[in-house]
């Protein structure tokens, strides 16, 4: 019995025009305001929408997409102690959205 290989999951990643409209649909869907709850602070078209997950298994997909404020949250994500909180409540509200897909 011959065993196959699991296929490898191909992540998205876009470049020019297609990351600018999803970076643009990602804004209109979140009206251009951090997602954290509290916080409503706002995200210019100019920033960039952060990754959930980030790091290695980031995809440029609306459903793995959320905007994140530069001031406090986005850097927080990454690299402050709150880190796991705002992991947690990203991942909550792209679930909330999309389910668990």
């Amino acid at each position: 019995m011959m065993v196959r290989p699991i296929p490898k999951h191909k992540k998205v990643r876009l470049k020019g025009k297609p990351l600018a409209k999803l970076n643009l649909d990602i804004h209109v869907r979140d009206k251009y305001i951090c997602i954290i709850k509290g916080c409503g602070l706002h995200v210019p078209i100019g920033e960039k929408f952060h990754h959930e997950p980030c790091g290695s298994d980031k995809e440029d997909r609306i459903e793995k997409g959320l905007l994140l404020c530069y001031e406090v949250h986005h850097d927080g994500r990454h690299k402050g102690p709150d880190s796991e909180a705002i992991k947690q409540e990203c991942q909550e509200y792209l679930r909330g959205l999309y389910g668990n897909g």
